[in-house]
């Protein structure tokens, strides 16, 4: 009886021995895998995070920029023609042709516009008189700026104002004109340059 008592000891304690060994095994091979998940999502979260942060630099510094700046200093009323620069002072990118006062969109992206014109008018009775300027995008009005006045005097000066945001495609082109104006009105200018065309790439 003894014996038996002993052997039976015996066989559970190899049992034991067994099944706490498994158990050992078991847990170091969950352990692996979870570090080597962790590893993965780790390696694969870094580099997302380093591709956002190229993605962000690149937008906020891109590698060819563009934007303008350009003036006029001689008086201007022609209406339906494209508004002329003589004094392009920026020109990144070389987008605009400032003779011609056209933009060329290098390539696709978000694009600001701005412009900024004073209007001379005559003495006026009793009547409205206005000068309006439009941004035209291949041909199509896309924004307008309009200043009106009554009862004017002589070389009475008014400023107008016109800023436009556009999502462009390469080759697409942006230029102004006056297109509606009252006879003796012209949009003033001189050597204190007081029209002004700016424009830059926001996005792309």
């Amino acid at each position: 009886m003894a014996r038996l008592s002993v052997g039976l000891m015996l066989v559970l304690a190899s049992c034991w021995t067994a099944s706490s060994s498994g158990a050992a095994i078991s847990l170091e091979d969950k352990l692996e895998q979870l570090t080597n998940n962790y590893n993965e999502m780790k390696q694969e979260l870094t580099s997302k995070i380093g591709q956002l942060e190229a993605q962000i630099q690149g937008r906020a510094h891109p590698t060819s920029p563009v934007y303008f700046y350009a003036q006029r200093s001689a008086p201007f009323s022609t209406k339906a023609v494209k508004l002329p620069f003589d004094t392009p002072l920026l020109n990144a990118g070389n987008a605009l042709d400032a003779t011609s006062g056209t933009f060329t969109a290098p390539r696709a992206g978000i694009y600001s516009f701005s412009f900024t014109g004073m209007a001379n008018f005559p003495e006026t009775t009793g009547v409205y008189v206005w000068l309006s300027a439009s941004l035209f995008l291949n041909g199509n009005v896309v924004g307008s700026g309009e200043v009106d006045e009554a009862n004017t005097v002589a070389d009475q000066w008014s400023p107008l104002f016109l800023q436009v945001t556009l999502s462009l495609a390469a080759g697409d082109q942006v230029w102004l004109e006056i297109d509606y104006d009252t006879a003796g009105i012209v949009l003033h200018d001189d050597a204190d340059h007081y029209t002004h065309f700016n424009g830059w790439m926001l996005d792309e």
